[in-house]
């Protein structure tokens, strides 16, 4: 007890107190520093990875083989309401969204990658084909997860607070519908439409924040089935269908 009287009036002793002191909170400005760093470096290859994948994934017309409206259940529904269904590059299912997770787990060196497409089709009014007003707007959307993990809790806390893509009302904050282009194009047979409304496809995908020491720590100290929070990123394309001028109905005019 005398000995540590005399450490803590001891100028020396001071010091050394200090110097510890000082040392931790040097230390633990690095650690922050660090972690933050890392955290951001991290979103910033996932916004890089999903640029890509949804670059990549509007070139359909040149990667993916036609579909058929009636093996997509959104679309199949309006098919079955207007006896009309659609051969489409424009398109898409389940198989192709597992492909663009599998491309976007190698962009980010193996990461387990949650991606999920939502997409706007503007069907056309024949009466009206350049209002939006007389159109259906129709959502075609399809995860890489299981309905599951993408609706309820992590990843699907951050796709459920997304905008709709449907949601073209007047107080929307985000409204789809006015960020696609009604473009000019060779008349089509059947309808006599002379134009269409180009779709557009919402690519949102998520990962694991597995760069951060302290959340790696934080993580351990729960139950197993905890995970570590999510980094998040969506961007929105147009779809680039090659032949978007023809008639040939690859690239359609959707109508109802």
């Amino acid at each position: 007890m005398r000995y540590s009287d005399n450490f803590f009036r001891n100028k020396d002793g001071i010091i050394s107190i200090e110097f510890a002191a000082c040392f931790c909170l040097f230390s633990l400005l690095v650690f922050i520093i660090y972690d933050t760093y890392s955290s951001i470096m991290l979103q910033n290859r996932l916004e890089r990875a999903n640029y890509t994948v949804a670059s990549i994934f509007r070139e359909r017309s040149a990667i993916y083989p036609v579909i058929k409206g009636s093996t997509v259940q959104e679309v199949a529904a309006l098919c079955a309401d207007s006896n009309t269904c659609f051969n489409s590059h424009e398109l898409f299912d389940g198989t192709q969204v597992e492909e663009l997770s599998r491309l976007a787990s190698s962009l980010l060196n193996g990461r387990n990658v949650t991606l999920k497409v939502d997409s706007l089709f503007i069907f056309q009014d024949v009466a009206n084909p350049k209002s939006l007003a007389h159109a259906q707007l129709v959502n075609l959307s399809v995860g890489s997860c299981s309905s599951g993990v993408c609706n309820d809790g992590g990843v699907g806390d951050y796709f459920n607070s997304l905008p709709s893509m449907t949601d073209n009302s007047n107080n929307s904050l985000t409204d789809y519908s006015k960020l696609v282009p009604y473009v000019e194009r060779v008349v089509d047979p059947t309808t006599g439409l002379a134009g269409r409304w180009i779709p557009l496809y919402r690519v949102s995908m998520c990962i694991v924040n597995e760069e951060s020491l302290y959340l790696k720590w934080f993580s351990s100290s729960r139950k197993a089935t905890d995970t570590l929070p999510n980094l998040c990123s969506n961007i929105v394309v147009l779809s680039r269908c090659n032949d978007i001028s023809s008639s040939n109905g690859n690239c359609p005019i959707y109508y109802r």
